[in-house]
């Protein structure tokens, strides 16, 4: 009975072992690797102990090192810097009912003689002088023309979201949350809370993962459990894709909505993105960027999802038919599908990957869940967005 008890709790102890520094497996008690000898309590983060890591101790170093790994964050995955994405655009949503376009100044303030009428349906408008004259506002387009301050819908506001640039390789997944979320004390949908909330956007890194039935878990945090619809991962590569033999690539996780740039066959930069929806795949596959825009207008009509107009899109850069990586300023969608098949980032990660991207960069689409179809007869021409 006595060797009963003793192996149950070994088994226990070994089984709430966790992938932090030098910590021994129970199997391997008194090996050649490891010392008989448990190691007294208190925490061994530095080297390998001349002890078994086990028990009380272990599970000190354990939490020790998740809270290491937590709070030096900030500086193992710095932003980018904040002075990207400045634009000389601002934009706002077009009102359908008073759209219409004027050659000068003095027509719009007169309100006569317009020239032509913006497009109809979800339509977006850069501008870039704004001039208030009788309490009354008037816009001058990108193009050139004004519009009345009757056609503001409303003001859109660019995405200001900073993807990270590792300082290393990391040996985990990482990622950020997508909504505010509560934690739960186990994986399962019936775990209790926490009683912490993770805020949307926070960048976060998988500790630990369960699969129950068809849902992975993930551990952010001691014994803090989320469900996978809850995080946008990145999965650091362990090689390049095949057909790349540069070092260089663009990789975009269309599962995880996610979206990594490697050089010289390291991580160096990380973000979030939003890719096309179910009615307007992202094609998997392997591409190269082949024409580079600072700016562009973008339009169409895909019938159900209706016409779209939208001016002075930055930093684009096509790699697929008509799909594109561009900056985005009508949504705040980041971690979620929902464009046309474009990948769409913020302005600040959108300027910095067109900083680094070069004409013939490697790009890379793939779905590791295998639901996005990859049939060529599903990707017809595109329009953009």
């Amino acid at each position: 009975m006595k060797n009963i008890l003793v192996s149950l709790v070994l088994a226990w102890i070994s089984a709430s072992l966790w992938h932090f520094p030098a910590v021994a497996d129970a199997a391997e008690l008194g090996s050649d690797n490891f010392p008989a000898s448990l190691c007294i309590p208190g925490v061994y983060l530095d080297g390998e102990p001349d002890c078994q890591l086990l028990g009380p101790a272990a599970h000190a170093t354990q939490i020790a090192y998740i809270e290491d790994q937590i709070a030096s964050q900030p500086e193992r995955f710095p932003t980018i810097s904040e002075e990207y994405g400045e634009s000389e655009f601002n934009y706002f949503r077009v009102n359908e009912s008073s759209n219409h376009l004027f050659y000068s100044l003095d027509t719009a303030v007169a309100n006569t003689a317009s020239v032509n009428s913006m497009y109809e349906g979800y339509t977006f408008a850069s501008y870039t002088s704004m001039v208030e004259m009788e309490g009354k506002k008037y816009f001058q387009l990108g193009s050139g023309e004004w519009m009345r301050g009757a056609a503001v819908g409303y003001y859109a506001a660019p995405n200001q979201f900073l993807g990270v640039q590792p300082l290393e390789q990391p040996t985990r997944k990482f990622g950020w949350v997508l909504k505010d979320t509560p934690t739960l004390t186990e994986p399962g949908y019936y775990a209790l809370r926490t009683g912490n909330i993770i805020p949307r956007y926070t960048l976060v890194e998988v500790f630990d993962h369960q699969r129950i039935g068809l849902s992975d878990w993930y551990m952010l945090a001691l014994d803090e459990w989320v469900h996978m619809t809850q995080v946008a991962l990145v999965y650091p590569a362990e090689g390049p894709p095949n057909g790349v033999e540069n070092g260089r690539w663009i990789e975009i996780n269309i599962f995880e909505q996610t979206l990594s740039v490697y050089e010289n066959n390291q991580l160096v930069f990380a973000t979030l993105v939003t890719s096309g929806s179910s009615r307007n795949y992202t094609r998997p596959g392997l591409f190269k960027i082949y024409e580079k825009l600072e700016t562009t207008t973008m339009a169409g009509d895909l019938g159900q999802d209706g016409a779209y107009y939208l001016m002075d899109v930055p930093w684009t850069m096509y790699f697929d038919d008509r799909r594109a990586l561009h900056a985005e300023y009508w949504h705040d969608h980041l971690g979620y599908k929902s464009s046309h098949g474009c990948v769409n980032m913020s302005f600040p990660d959108s300027d910095w990957l067109f900083r680094w991207a070069q004409y013939g960069e490697w790009v890379y689409a793939w779905d590791p869940s295998g639901l996005t179809p990859e049939d060529p007869k599903l990707f017809t021409q595109h329009l953009g967005d």
